[in-house]
């Protein structure tokens, strides 16, 4: 894993969890998707939860698994990494 996707300081813990209550109410209805934040990224979703704060996510067999949590340049490098 990128050393950006390992660990969160408290306060972006806060805007994660947040943001991941979003996509939950939001997931399924496409409509919401744009203004919660999603969009694809390759085979993952990514969603904002804040300017400088993205969530990927791996959608599979209808669930939802979280790849990674990073700035914009750290998600780049994790999809590189893992295509």
């Amino acid at each position: 894993m990128a050393s950006g996707c390992l660990s969160l300081i408290s306060q972006n813990r806060s805007r994660v969890d947040a943001a991941v209550a979003r996509l939950e109410d939001a997931f399924g209805r496409p409509h919401l998707h744009a203004g919660v934040g999603i969009r694809p990224f390759g085979r993952y979703l990514e969603l904002r939860a804040g300017l400088d704060l993205r969530v990927l996510f791996l959608p599979e067999g209808g669930d939802l698994f979280l790849m990674c949590v990073g700035n914009h340049d750290e998600i780049r490098s994790y999809v590189k990494g893992n295509p």
